[in-house]
């Protein structure tokens, strides 16, 4: 393993059915990796019979998958603490057509970001207080 590997994790969480809490109906595939030169968080929820299938022997080409995620890059130029942040999301809106967004969606969208960028600087400043 390089000596300039932070962490590299991979994990599952379960999302549950508002419907029934003891049902999980999607699960959040996630992998997080940081060195020295770049950090990066991704993460796809998955419907919970697509993971059955590829356990049951089904071909993981037919599990849709919509990646999000984001990086951290430092500014190593100006030797200040500044690192640009890139958040990526992939939503799917059956509202939306190629020509138009849907005010409500752009909302939406909007609002997940900023949500998103308060959490990572809240966990980059003072990872100890994400609250």
């Amino acid at each position: 393993m390089s000596p300039s590997l932070i962490k590299c994790i991979a994990s599952w969480k379960n999302l549950q059915s508002p419907e029934d809490p003891d049902r999980a109906v999607k699960t959040l595939l996630q992998e997080s990796f940081s060195t020295s030169a770049c950090s990066y968080v991704t993460f796809t929820p998955v419907e919970a019979s697509s993971i059955n299938m590829i356990l049951n022997g089904g071909d993981s080409d037919n599990m849709p998958v919509a990646p999000s995620g984001f990086s951290i890059l430092p500014d190593g130029l100006t030797g200040d603490e500044v690192s640009l942040v890139t958040i990526v999301f992939q939503i799917l809106d059956s509202a939306a057509s190629p020509m138009c967004f849907p005010a409500h969606s752009v909302y939406s969208m909007y609002k997940v970001i900023t949500e998103t960028a308060k959490a990572i600087t809240a966990g980059v400043v003072d990872p100890y207080n994400m609250g």
